[in-house]
């Protein structure tokens, strides 16, 4: 292993013990002496729910953590960047100001759609206006603080770690998350060199992964250190004949 920790093995550990309170919960009524129709059915039924959850969540981590030392092990690892702290300082006001505009964007575009909706709704009801616009309201209120501590979260993150880079075929392991192109049912979509309104050097990697509905796209702008763009270029073109 390359890097100290992994999170995603500590974040299953965390799933593991989940299932341990589940498998408590469903044996506790035998236990304690609770008869069945006391509500000892309910709680077992209550502790399998626990159980399954948590065994989701840590097959999902494992597998996550399995892909973090795969990206990092040394003979699979394209480029290992390091920042000089004053260049990291840069791209986390750089990274937040455009992750901001992002949300804010999708934060109107949201806000706008809630209203539509609302006039529709109650152009066809016709009824409790009051209770339809405090829904509403309530609708952008909540996106909007999701927004906003989403994009707080990642830029006190930024400030926090002194960023790292492991970059290979099938994710990038940056400042300590972990972005899987490969595998889980994700998919890349784009990868880029690109140049900043400053003229940083970056490189930009979109892609999707499964959700509820549909796929969900990210995007990762991984800052490159000063006399490494050549190198990005390269990697950039492996990247991309390999998963595109």
């Amino acid at each position: 292993m390359n890097i100290k920790n992994n999170p995603p093995r500590r974040s299953a550990l965390v799933w593991a013990g989940i299932l341990g309170v589940g498998i408590i919960v469903v044996f506790l009524p035998s236990i304690i002496g609770l008869d069945g129709f006391a509500g000892g059915f309910a709680m077992s039924t209550g502790g399998l729910f626990i159980a399954i959850f948590g065994l989701v969540g840590m097959i999902i981590y494992l597998r996550l953590a399995s892909q973090l030392d795969r990206i990092t092990r040394q003979e699979n690892v394209l480029v290992h960047w390091t920042y000089a702290p004053e260049y990291w300082r840069q791209y986390a006001e750089r990274e937040h100001k455009e992750d901001a505009a992002a949300k804010r964007n999708l934060f109107i575009l949201v806000a706008v759609i809630a209203v539509i909706v609302g006039i529709i709704f109650y152009a066809i009801v016709r009824d409790d206006p009051l209770i339809i616009a405090m829904i509403i309201l309530g609708i952008i209120v909540i996106a909007g603080m999701a927004a906003f501590f989403s994009t707080l979260a990642a830029y006190l993150h930024n400030k926090k770690y002194l960023g790292e880079t492991f970059l290979a075929h099938d994710g990038v392991y940056l400042n300590r998350e972990t972005h899987i192109w490969r595998g889980l049912g994700n998919k890349l979509e784009e990868i880029n060199f690109d140049v900043d309104e400053q003229n940083n050097p970056r490189i930009i990697i979109t892609y999707s992964a499964l959700g509820t509905n549909n796929r969900n796209s990210y995007t990762v702008r991984i800052p490159v250190p000063p006399g490494q763009e050549s190198v990005a270029r390269s990697v950039v073109k492996q990247i991309a004949e390999t998963n595109l």
